[in-house]
């Protein structure tokens, strides 16, 4: 869970985010039902998503009317993955290692494809035309 806090004295306010301890108070680890946790995060992540959808087809369709109301819900949705994701620090480990993963898979595929290879001959001073590339014709005088 996480909230704010008001200090009385000097008005100040701090974010407090608390999370489950991973053992139960009789020692033992705790443990969450794999089932639950995978809807709350999904259903917690999914939200936005199908908010932005909504902000963007009103915008596609220029119902000006309905900005308001689903900027609301957007910037509340955004604010509730982030508290949440500010408590898990077991869900931090797994968003950034989800990211890393994709980081990886990209770079292996842009290996695989030669892509470096290719951005290398771009910016080199040589010859730019790739092997087997047939240079144009041009003939003077004519016009094409």
């Amino acid at each position: 869970r996480w909230w704010n806090k008001v200090d009385p004295v000097t008005g100040a306010t701090s974010w407090i985010f608390e999370s489950a301890a991973p053992t139960s108070p009789d020692g033992t680890n705790a443990t969450t039902n794999s089932f639950d946790s995978k809807f709350f995060w999904g259903v917690l992540y999914i939200t936005p998503i199908l908010w932005a959808l909504c902000f963007m087809s009103a915008i596609l369709w220029l119902r000006f009317n309905c900005f308001v109301t689903l900027a609301i819900a957007l910037v509340l949705s955004f604010s509730n993955v982030y508290g949440y994701y500010k408590c898990s620090a077991d869900q931090r480990a797994k968003l950034n290692d989800m990211f890393n993963a994709g980081a990886e898979m990209g770079m292996r595929t842009m290996i695989r494809n030669g892509v470096f290879g290719r951005l290398g001959g771009m910016f080199s001073g040589g010859n730019a035309q790739q092997q087997g590339a047939v240079a144009p014709q041009v003939h003077p005088g004519t016009f094409a």
